[in-house]
């Protein structure tokens, strides 16, 4: 008996060790916390130079993402890569913090049987879905349409990197309406459902969700196999193909960095432009100088390029001529400034005070910016708030349902006001605009829900 009782000990103190080595795993490879049962969602996130900056080995300081009302968690190697094991079925919030970031994004219809790969945009208290692959009993996969023939083969296109074929069987569905391959442009946002065939992927339905195609691409990244010359060039940055020319205007931190001759395989970079088949076009590029431009304090040069992040305190003038408070700097927009919430482009009137933004334009002489660029990266609770795009993730029982557009997730109630359909004639699909407030975990409680 002695020796039984020895032998248990042994082995416990053996299973104990190796729990807690498990828990003290920060690698994207090997998370810590539950059962490794349920789902694997593994990704990459996309922001800014500041966050993605690290080119050696080893976790991003800091970086992290946990499964909300779980142990499960994961580092963010220097890749930018993360993986979470055994995530339980159901809807997954994930909750990523690290330096300048606290952003959370919520996945819906989370089965246990699933491996579900994201890229993720973060940018301060914001986090949004570029692209979305799930495989299992079903292969799911959403993003924008990258690829059509005859850059691909016939009935084929590419959405996230994958290769979807289509065949006689394929529906291809838009807000119910009944819709062909035909139908399919480049940059158009797309959910596709199929099967595994061999790398690529059968489509049983392509859903239509947003058929915006003229939807600017931001790149940022260091510049990797550049080749070419000034009237014709590409390079990648993370894997993706960007292609300039002749045409391409290039803007600096310093007076020398505005010019073709400062790209180089190392440097980084913030590329404007357009989706195009297969590829980015640069009409802009942005040359860093090795600084961060998030930490620009109002130091740069007289009508240099600048960044600010900061809440809006004031708002004054009328659209297009809007001059906004943004962290004690004094921001103009014009009728070519650009706005976005979480990747999507927004109007200028989406602008609100307290409202969390990153501002990106020309300093002037009294230390104002013009505003490029402006991303909404977050909403002030109880403040004005307006989205539009399609709906996914419908729960619930009319007029109480819950619902995802863009990444934000809409309550409905016996107030909220429904436009161009009833609650009950809503589906996952429909492209809706919603107007509401924000509430404090992030959701937004919806006034109204209107059916384009």
């Amino acid at each position: 008996m002695p020796k039984s009782v020895n032998v248990l000990a042994v082995v416990t103190a053996f299973l104990l060790l190796a729990a807690a080595c498990s828990r003290g795993s920060s690698s994207p490879t090997s998370p810590s916390g539950e059962s490794s049962s349920g789902a694997v969602i593994t990704g990459s996130v996309r922001s800014g130079a500041s966050l993605l900056a690290v080119t050696t080995g080893g976790a991003l300081p800091g970086m992290s993402v946990t499964v909300v009302g779980t142990s499960i968690s994961s580092g963010i190697d220097a890749a930018g890569r993360f993986a979470l094991n055994g995530v339980p079925a159901g809807s997954a919030q994930l909750k990523f913090v690290g330096p300048g970031v606290d952003a959370s994004l919520t996945l819906s219809g989370v089965q246990s049987s699933q491996n579900i790969e994201l890229v993720v945009a973060l940018t301060g208290t914001s986090a949004a879905v570029e692209s979305e692959v799930r495989t299992g009993a079903d292969e799911q996969i959403e993003g924008r349409v990258e690829s059509l023939p005859p850059t691909t083969a016939a009935s084929t296109f590419v959405v996230a990197g994958r290769t979807i074929t289509t065949d006689g069987t394929t529906r291809f569905e838009q807000s119910g309406t009944a819709k062909s391959f035909s139908d399919l442009q480049i940059g158009i946002r797309v959910h596709v459902t199929g099967r595994a065939l061999g790398t690529n992927v059968l489509a049983s339905r392509v859903e239509i969700q947003n058929t915006n195609v003229d939807v600017p691409a931001i790149v940022n990244g260091v510049i990797d196999s550049l080749t070419g010359t000034t009237l014709a060039f590409q390079f990648k940055i993370a894997g993706r193909v960007i292609k300039g020319d002749s045409l391409t205007e290039f803007f600096g931190d310093g007076s020398t960095q505005d010019s073709f001759s400062n790209l180089h395989d190392g440097v980084r970079i913030e590329v404007k432009g357009q989706q195009r088949d297969g590829y980015v076009y640069a009409a802009r590029i942005h040359v860093n100088d090795g600084n961060d431009d998030s930490s620009d304090n109002g130091s740069n040069s007289q009508d240099s390029s600048a960044s600010i992040h900061g809440t809006v305190t004031a708002m004054s003038g009328a659209i297009p001529n809007l001059v906004l408070t943004v962290g004690g700097v004094t921001v103009r927009t014009t009728g070519t400034t650009e706005v976005k919430r979480r990747g999507d482009v927004q109007s200028l009137d989406a602008l609100r005070n307290g409202q969390s933004l990153h501002v990106v334009g020309n300093r002037q002489p009294d230390g104002s910016l013009i505003a490029r660029q402006i991303e909404i990266d977050d909403d002030a609770t109880g403040g004005e708030f307006e989205i539009e795009g399609a709906l996914g993730g419908l729960q619930g029982t009319c007029p109480s349902i819950t619902f995802n557009v863009n990444g934000f997730r809409v309550h409905t109630s016996g107030a909220t006001t429904f436009q161009g359909a009833t609650c009950t004639a809503l589906k996952s699909g429909d492209k809706v605009q919603v107007k509401g407030t924000r509430n404090a975990d992030g959701s937004v409680s919806a006034t109204s829900v209107k059916r384009n």
